[in-house]
């Protein structure tokens, strides 16, 4: 089964989550993402199916045909999600350590939030599309926007965490440094310290299940069709599948309010869910580039 992280954060300690809502605070892809136990701690193997032989109708007393699944085995890398801080001793004799670390986490994790959504975008949802054949352009050459569409199917297209850290520490894991006590830095200042560290990853291994269109302004505003062809290839489901893009973006699609683009009451139960395409839902997120993406070249 996959969960999203606040659903993972529910079965753990009240503190992670806390430490969920900070971390998704401002990152409502991350947020709305699903997530299911890595295979093998740091690293997920995976089947990629490359040819299914499926039933077929045959005549009565005829032989059935054989049926066969074909796949390659793969792995993903779970990557690290963290850092540390320092607590300068004079600074701390004034504010209070506890209080110090108290009052930062928040903003820490919910920068940490921000960063982990980005990448997810920038460096797994679009790439993934492009590569497959599943992005258009919407005919912008400089300073565009991007949406993607993502279909989220168990086991294949999903994200990960470390279940084999999760019960060791929970989904992050923020220690002190040193054991709380005084230590030097990497630059020699004397304070006190704590590490933040969780391991998530993003696997996709189903090409029909994640599409774009990039190259978009206000200017190029996609075309209704192109949104239906974007939904076309990722097999969009209203259940399973989001679309993903920033506030601007939304904003340039008023013109096809009515019918095609629906304003939700809010009862769907997905943060910052605002409208739907034809049934499915639109995810904003700053964290998509404020009309700063370089264009795009569709093969």
């Amino acid at each position: 089964m996959n969960y999203t992280l606040k659903e993972i954060a529910v079965s753990l300690a009240q503190k992670q989550q806390h430490f969920v809502n900070s971390l998704t605070e401002e990152s409502p892809i991350l947020d709305n993402m699903r997530f299911e136990p890595s295979t093998h701690g740091l690293w997920n193997a995976y089947e990629e199916v490359s040819q299914i032989n499926g039933a077929g109708f045959v005549d009565i007393n005829q032989p059935l045909p054989e049926m066969a699944v074909n796949s390659d085995l793969k792995k993903v890398d779970l990557s690290i999600l963290g850092g540390e801080i320092l607590l300068p001793e004079d600074k701390g004799a004034i504010i209070g350590v506890s209080e110090y670390f108290g009052k930062k986490m928040n903003v820490l994790l919910k920068q940490a939030g921000q960063v982990a959504e980005k990448k997810i975008i920038y460096d797994n949802f679009l790439p993934y599309a492009v590569q497959n054949g599943k992005a258009v352009s919407a005919g912008a050459s400089a300073n565009c926007y991007s949406m993607v569409a993502v279909r989220f199917v168990e086991g294949e297209v999903t994200g990960l965490y470390s279940a084999k850290n999760i019960n060791n520490a929970g989904l992050l894991d923020v220690k002190q440094i040193n054991g709380g006590a005084l230590y030097k830095n990497a630059s020699g200042v004397l304070g006190y310290g704590v590490r933040l560290k969780g391991y998530i990853g993003v696997q996709l291994a189903n090409p029909d299940a994640v599409s774009a269109i990039v190259n978009i302004t206000s200017d190029h505003v996609p075309t209704a069709a192109q949104i239906d062809n974007m939904l076309v290839d990722a097999k969009a489901t209203p259940a399973s599948t989001f679309i993903f893009c920033h506030p601007k973006v939304l904003s340039m699609l008023n013109s096809y309010k009515g019918n095609i683009l629906q304003t939700t009451a809010g009862d769907w139960n997905v943060n910052r869910s605002f409208m739907a395409w034809n049934g499915i839902r639109f995810v904003t997120s700053y964290n998509f580039d404020n009309g700063t993406e370089t264009a795009i070249t569709i093969a």
